[in-house]
């Protein structure tokens, strides 16, 4: 399960007005609740959070969604998870 980035660091959500530091609160918080749940299930969790507030700019040209690199970024973060679980 891979944690939700924030969005709150996107040319997007600056524009739109939107409070960035709220969004980071309430991302921090639902993703908190997320990671719990998922290790509960037994489940591994990757948080990928971190890598889009670090890499805020690697974005699509609507500077809202991800851009490869962001996707390529997450991948990788998630690649040790994955081969654990195989190796499981």
């Amino acid at each position: 399960m891979l944690s939700i980035p924030d969005w709150g660091v996107t040319p997007f959500a600056r524009d739109s007005g939107c409070d960035t530091a709220r969004i980071a609160v309430e991302l921090d918080t639902y993703n908190a609740v997320a990671r719990e749940e998922t290790l509960r299930a037994g489940a591994r969790w990757v948080n990928i959070t971190a890598l889009s507030r670090r890499h805020p700019g690697l974005l699509a040209d609507d500077g809202l969604h991800p851009s490869a690199a962001q996707y390529t970024l997450w991948a990788e973060a998630s690649l040790p998870a994955v081969l654990d679980m195989l190796a499981a």
